[in-house]
């Protein structure tokens, strides 16, 4: 029984090296991810600069856009939420400076819009990941969610299918969203057929790299059953499956549920990426933990099992 145990550590151990760079690691956050903290919408030299300067600051989220740098005419990959389409900030330039940081450690999840600006940033992102020294996360949404979102997804297939080269990065994959204030949706949650078609489509596409799927706070908190299905469900043959969680400010969260979630799901295996106010009220001290050993030797069976499914 030693040996074999021994066997799936070192399985496991291998498939993770393989794989990209594990943020809870390279942030020693002692196997809770809830400890990492996010700065949003990176788009332009300085929130850059400043982003990099905080501290307290471990991943920096950004928006890829098809635009023009500044004044010039050519329309390349730039950091830019729609629907702006200018930035002083290029992607190219955002990851080198990223990486040129010698004495600061910070991960990238750059949000991709549309397919275009992807398939622009293919060779960026290849040259890369080629040098990784930071987690980096490439996020879409590929897949209509609650509630009745009417914001058209980035075509799942597709995007999956020009992803698969990235071997050393994560993908975070979710659902289109229509709630919050700006939207007067106050009620709802991921559906058990929302559930089920984001693991076809990942099954369909045979996805390798580790995932995280982003869920919206206030929606995730009403899914707990549907998001906890989501996390157990075999057959993915990935390194590493992890819950990210979002707000919007002004959204509608139910903390006592959310804090639930968290805590079922395990800190281990949740970003928490909400605003201060809503973080600050959360219950995350007693979420279940798992230390190194036991995560490894869970990876290892879900690995082994998934050849059987």
């Amino acid at each position: 029984m030693k040996s074999f145990t021994a066997g799936l550590l070192v399985l496991a151990s291998i498939q993770v090296a393989m794989s990209s760079i594990d943020p809870a690691t390279f942030f020693n956050v002692q196997g809770n991810l809830t400890n990492i903290k996010w700065a949003h919408a990176v788009n332009s030299k300085e929130l850059l600069t400043q982003a990099l300067e905080q501290a307290n600051v471990s991943m920096l989220e950004a928006d890829v856009v098809l635009g023009k740098l500044n004044n010039s005419e050519a329309v390349i990959p730039i950091m830019a939420h729609p629907p702006k389409n200018t930035s002083d900030l290029s992607l190219e330039a955002f990851l080198n400076t990223v990486k040129d940081k010698k004495n600061i450690t910070k991960g990238v999840k750059l949000d991709f819009k549309t397919l275009e600006a992807l398939n622009a940033s293919k060779e960026i992102l290849n040259k890369t990941q080629n040098d990784l020294k930071f987690p980096l996360f490439i996020n879409a949404d590929i897949l209509p969610g609650p509630v009745n979102a009417n914001t058209t997804p980035v075509d799942a297939k597709e995007f999956l299918t020009q992803t698969k080269s990235f071997k050393n990065c994560t993908l975070s994959v979710g659902w289109t969203t229509r709630y919050g204030s700006k939207d007067n949706v106050t009620e709802g949650g991921y559906t058990d057929e929302q559930i089920k078609e984001m693991v076809k489509v990942l099954k369909e596409q045979q996805v390798t790299q580790p995932i995280t799927y982003p869920v919206r706070a206030g929606l995730a908190a009403n899914s707990v059953a549907q998001i906890k299905m989501l996390m157990e469900t075999p057959g993915l043959n990935t390194a590493n499956v992890t819950l990210t969680v979002w707000s919007s400010e002004g959204d509608k969260v139910d903390v006592g549920k959310l804090s639930t979630l968290i805590k079922e799901v395990g800190v281990a295996k949740v970003y928490v990426d909400v605003p201060d106010d809503l973080r600050q009220n959360l219950t995350l001290s007693s979420a279940a933990s798992v230390n190194a050993a036991s995560f490894m030797l869970a990876t290892s069976l879900l690995i082994l099992l998934s050849g059987y499914l």
